[in-house]
């Protein structure tokens, strides 16, 4: 059996596995402010199970992973393996990031834990290639290349590269200094998205869900459309990247609320600019289910 755990920025998720799938009733969300470390959340996860044998651990974690030890970006909490593993009992302890998980999910999960942003015809090949871009507390991305063998992610911290030029460009026409927004995380993400409607409403008590509860303001409507317009142009330099020909899955709830209202200025935006280099007909898909990182984490082989 396998324990399986997602920790993200805010909030911690974790069940059972086996045989590649998540047991029914085994998942619990906790919110990692409650908790002193994530040794001490796991252990209340555990002592509510009849202590079954786990052999293996994998936990996909909001942050860079080096040496079996990963660090949250947004919280303060460090993971260790070898701390894990001592704790739960189990031999073999993987640690991914979180966009590794669901890169390992994408492809797995059904047509109700997605939503169809742009319709589209995935290239085949042998090797096919998708990505994964997750905007929530904070920014990243999950290249994916699938054989028929296996699922490889490598791992990537894209948040923190510079702003690419082609979105900085846009921010002097709104008056929006491209320097307060040095690097992709700092515009897409929860943060970036409330300093940017803050700028442009002179609004500063909408917040998170109430920007897009406020978007039948017109006023809020202008200006997430204009923020999505800019993720447009991001998913365009992303995809030169990476060429994900098999497809582009949005994650995060920042990504999920964004497609909710303003899909469509987004993927005029990313049209509008699109390279001859890309595919044509690369489809794009938001994640709606919460849980998809634990699907990743029991996919994954260890």
């Amino acid at each position: 059996m396998r324990l399986i755990a997602d920790i993200g920025g805010t909030n911690a998720r974790l069940a059972l596995s086996e045989s590649g799938q998540v047991i029914d009733g085994s998942t619990r969300q906790y919110v990692n402010a409650n908790w002193d470390s994530l040794y001490a959340l796991i252990a209340d996860f555990l002592s509510h199970l009849a202590r079954p044998s786990i052999s293996e651990v994998v936990v996909a974690v909001a942050g860079p992973v080096h040496a079996e030890r990963a660090q949250l970006t947004n919280f303060h909490w460090s993971v260790e393996a070898a701390q894990l593993a001592a704790l739960i009992g189990a031999p073999h302890v993987r640690l991914l990031n979180d966009l590794t998980a669901l890169g390992h999910a994408a492809s797995e999960l059904r047509d109700d834990q997605l939503k169809l942003i742009r319709s589209g015809n995935p290239k085949q090949s042998a090797v096919s290639q998708s990505l994964v871009v997750g905007m929530g507390t904070g920014f990243n991305v999950s290249p994916v290349l699938r054989s028929a063998a296996h699922v490889i992610c490598p791992a990537v911290e894209a948040g923190h590269i510079a702003m690419p030029f082609s979105i900085s460009a846009q921010l002097n026409p709104l008056a929006l200094a491209p320097e307060n927004f040095p690097t992709i995380e700092s515009l897409f993400s929860g943060g970036g998205l409330t300093n940017f409607v803050h700028h442009m409403t002179g609004q500063p008590d909408l917040t998170g869900p109430a920007i897009i509860a406020a978007y039948g303001d017109p006023k809020v409507a202008v200006v997430v459309d204009q923020y999505a317009g800019l993720l447009g142009i991001l998913l365009q330099e992303l995809s030169l990247a990476y060429m994900p020909s098999a497809g582009i899955y949005l994650a995060g709830s920042v990504a999920r609320s964004l497609m909710s209202v303003a899909a469509a200025p987004c993927m005029q935006a990313f049209e509008r600019n699109a390279s001859s280099l890309l595919h044509p007909d690369t489809p794009i898909w938001s994640i709606n289910d919460d849980l998809a990182a634990l699907t990743g984490c029991a996919k994954f082989e260890m």
